[in-house]
C-alpha cells in the first residue's frame, strides 16, 4: 500500500523505525501510574505539569510536555485494557493517504515557522506492507491532549480514547494511518508541502519517528 509519510530525517530507501525517538519511555510511566489508580496518575500529571514549567524556562518544554505524555499514557492504558488487539500508537509510524492531507497537517504544524525550519520537513511517498492499517481521526486525540492541558481531565481523556481506538470520528476528521508493518520511503515528493526549491540531501541513512 502506498501511503505518505512527513520526516525531518527519513531518506529515499530508508526503512521507517516505529517510536524511532524512544518516545514511548516518556508515556509508559504514565501507563503504569493509572494502572495503580487515577490519583496515583493525577499526581504524577501535576508533578510534570511543575517539571514542564521549569523546563519551559529552558528551552526544553518539548520533552516536558507532560499533556502529550500524559495523554499518549491514557490512550495506551484503555488500548490494553478494552482495544488490545488495536495498534499502539507509541509503537506505530504515521502516515496520511493522499497528498492534500500531507500538505493541510504541514501547514498547520510548520506554517509560521521559519523558511529554514519548513525546509527541513520532507513528504516521502511510501511502501507500506499493509493491506489494512488502522486508520484514526487525530482531531479526537488534539481533543483529549486540550483538555489534558487545560484542566486534566482524565475522565474525558479516557472517553477520547475509547472512541479514537473504537474507530469513531469528529464532524471534520482529519485522518491519521497508523502501522507497525514494514514501510519503505519511495519517493520524494516534498515539492508539495512548499514552494521554494529543495537542496538535496546526501545518501547516509536516517530513520523516522
Amino acid at each position: 500500500m502506498k501511503l505518505y509519510h512527513m520526516s525531518e530525517s527519513l531518506h529515499l530507501g530508508d526503512t521507517l523505525t516505529p517510536d524511532y525517538q524512544k518516545c514511548r519511555e516518556l508515556a509508559e510511566p504514565f501507563v503504569q501510574a493509572i494502572e495503580k489508580s487515577e490519583d496515583c496518575f493525577y499526581g504524577m500529571v501535576l508533578n510534570g505539569k511543575y517539571l514542564f514549567a521549569v523546563m519551559d524556562k529552558s528551552n526544553l518544554r518539548m520533552w516536558a510536555d507532560y499533556a502529550k505524555w500524559a495523554t499518549e499514557g491514557v490512550f495506551e492504558f484503555i488500548r490494553r485494557r478494552e482495544y488490545p488487539h488495536q495498534c499502539g500508537r507509541m509503537e506505530s509510524n504515521y502516515f496520511f493517504a493522499e497528498p492534500a492531507e500531507c500538505k493541510t497537517h504541514f501547514d498547520a504544524d510548520w506554517g509560521e515557522e521559519s523558511e529554514e525550519v519548513q525546509r527541513s520537513i520532507h513528504l516521502f511517498e511510501v511502501e507500506v506492507e499493509d493491506d489494512a492499517p488502522a486508520r484514526r481521526d487525530m482531531r479526537i486525540y488534539d481533543a483529549a491532549y486540550d483538555a489534558m492541558k487545560a484542566s486534566q481531565d482524565t475522565k474525558f481523556v479516557m472517553d477520547c480514547a475509547r472512541r479514537y481506538f473504537a474507530g469513531e470520528q469528529t464532524e471534520s476528521p482529519m485522518w491519521e494511518i497508523m502501522s507497525k508493518a514494514k514501510a519503505t520511503a519511495i519517493r520524494d515528493v516534498t515539492e508539495i508541502l512548499h514552494p521554494f526549491g529543495l537542496e538535496k540531501e546526501n545518501d547516509s541513512n536516517h530513520q523516522s519517528l
